[in-house]
């Protein structure tokens, strides 16, 4: 799942959909063009515990070796806890904060626990004036605050649903490649024949295509994809308020060969009596030993993850990460066959990810009693900034304190805009689809898609796109629902659909479109009234 992690991450870091569509006009920070100042956000942890109440003075900056002048200092702290933010702002005489969340699943099975999770999240964190930004496995949600708050759960316990039964009707197709093979009979006739010299280089052969499933499997599931993260990251770095994100990680299974089955076992003894034979018989069982060990490691540990990135990026931007990780209960699918928790590993990396932006990883089955948890955390970081003394040389940053057994964690790229650079750079090869704006005139319903895919065919090149529309009225009677292929000529397409049938009232628009060439989507959601 997870590539979203994160999604979550994997995940995050997962993030196979584009961000569909900008934060309103307020939430956004204008480009700088000139370097005057450079903010460098730091996190700062004493046996593992964020230190407060630092002062400019036990700092130090430097760049590329050279030490700068800090000439701004600002500590920040935050709390999720709607509540305490309220009354510390009606005590400061103050404004609330304007709040982004973004909510993260990579999951399989809309249960219990997740949905009572989701019923505290809306009754007890989020504000109904707060951003939400919602990615489930491929889609991605803007639910803005104009869309109401009863909304805004209904749409997300529907979107949870669809995505956790394609997801797990996905996994299924994973686990039954693997059983066509152990279980119906082609491994098994294989080992059994196997005093038939031909039949080894087939066992070997099957044990490299079930390896090459599980790293197609890896790759899906456990690996962030970095070019949506990316964009996810840029995304956020616009976004000019106190953000939040939260990833919901089930983790996922893989069906691994038991141990104590029949057909390990019958080809734990192949690989003996062919040892004992010597000579190609011998060479032939390494072969297959060192195909089983491959296959036990590779289903210990995901590895290959970009923890190191995806944490820059996250400081970077502003966020604060928590996870919440949890299992799905699946019995094992034969006597030969067992579920297998996979990427055990990244359960330290996510806490190296989620460490550096301040957060927590929770293992609970109880997501609502975990969030009640975590609302409660207090994340505290310094802001310094400098005047580079150098404004042409980009150099590297560091960053010292006064007590040396503290662990810091700070982007040390900072002054390179290293995210607009790898996005610049990918933009040609693997675009990433954006749904620019959705908006409502009279009774037309007017869009704008751009960052699709165009590919060449006869000296042309066109994308291939499809829009569903669905209207729903202040009833949540469904009054349209249709979808439609369309081809696009041009790298951006606009379109407008009249709706004359809608009387005068308010209605809610839920728009996806669909890349068909990549399979990414973006969705976008407009409340408007027809006068």
């Amino acid at each position: 799942m997870h590539k979203l992690f994160l999604i979550c991450l994997a995940a995050i870091f997962l993030l196979n959909a584009g961000i569909a569509a900008a934060s309103p006009q307020e939430l956004v920070q204008k480009e700088q063009i000139a370097v005057v100042n450079v903010e460098v956000p730091v996190r700062v942890f004493l046996d593992g515990i964020p230190l407060a109440d630092l002062t400019k003075d036990d700092f130090r900056i430097f760049e590329d070796n050279e030490e700068q002048a800090i000439n701004g200092f600002y500590q920040r702290r935050k709390k999720m806890n709607a509540q305490q933010v309220r009354l510390a702002a009606e005590q400061n005489a103050s404004l609330i904060p304007p709040r982004y969340f973004v909510l993260c699943f990579r999951i399989n099975d809309f249960n219990d626990p997740l949905r009572q999770g989701m019923d505290y999240f809306f009754q007890h964190v989020l504000r109904e004036q707060d951003q939400l930004l919602v990615l489930v496995n491929e889609r991605t949600l803007l639910l803005n605050q104009d869309v109401w708050q009863v909304k805004r759960r209904e749409i997300l316990e529907q979107v949870l649903r669809e995505e956790a039964l394609k997801a797990r009707q996905e996994l299924e197709a994973y686990s039954l490649r693997v059983r066509q093979d152990i279980d119906q009979t082609q491994l098994r006739v294989l080992v059994e024949n196997s005093r038939q010299n031909f039949t080894i280089p087939l066992i070997i052969q099957f044990l490299e295509n079930y390896l090459s499933i599980w790293q197609e499997f890896k790759k899906k599931y456990l690996l962030p994809d970095l070019d949506k993260f990316y964009n996810f990251a840029r995304h956020l770095q616009k976004v000019k308020a106190e953000k939040w994100v939260l990833s919901f990680y089930q983790i996922e299974v893989f069906p691994k060969m038991r141990i104590s089955g029949s057909i390990r076992q019958q080809i734990d003894r192949l690989v003996d009596e062919m040892t004992d034979n010597g000579g190609s018989a011998e060479q032939f069982a390494k072969v297959i030993s060192r195909s089983l060990e491959a296959i036990d490691r590779a289903l210990n540990a995901a590895g290959e993850f970009p923890a190191e990135q995806i944490g820059k990026m996250l400081i970077r931007v502003g966020t604060t990460y928590h996870c919440f990780i949890s299992g799905v209960a699946r019995e094992g699918p034969s006597e030969d066959l067992e579920y297998k928790k996979v990427a055990s590993d990244l359960e330290n990396t996510l806490r190296e990810i989620t460490k550096s932006s301040g957060g927590e990883v929770v293992f609970s089955g109880n997501i609502g009693s975990a969030l009640h948890a975590i609302e409660e955390k207090e994340d505290v970081y310094y802001v310094l900034t400098y005047e580079p003394k150098n404004r042409e040389r980009t150099g590297k940053v560091r960053i010292e304190l006064s007590n040396p057994r503290c662990r810091l964690f700070y982007d040390d790229q900072v002054r390179s805009d290293h995210i607009a650079a790898y996005l610049k750079k990918k933009k040609d090869e693997d675009p990433t689809l954006q749904l620019d704006r959705i908006s409502l005139a009279g009774r037309r319903l007017q869009l704008e898609i751009s960052s699709f895919k165009m590919a060449e065919a006869k000296a042309k090149k066109s994308g291939q796109l499809r829009v569903a529309i669905g209207i729903r009225d202040e009833q949540n009677r469904i009054l349209y629902d249709q979808s439609r292929s369309l081809a696009a000529k041009e790298a951006r397409m606009s379109l407008a659909v009249d709706f004359a049938f809608l009387k005068p009232g308010k209605y809610f628009f839920l728009v996806d479109v669909s890349d068909l060439l990549t399979g990414r989507s973006a969705t976008d959601m407009l409340q408007a009234e027809v006068r």
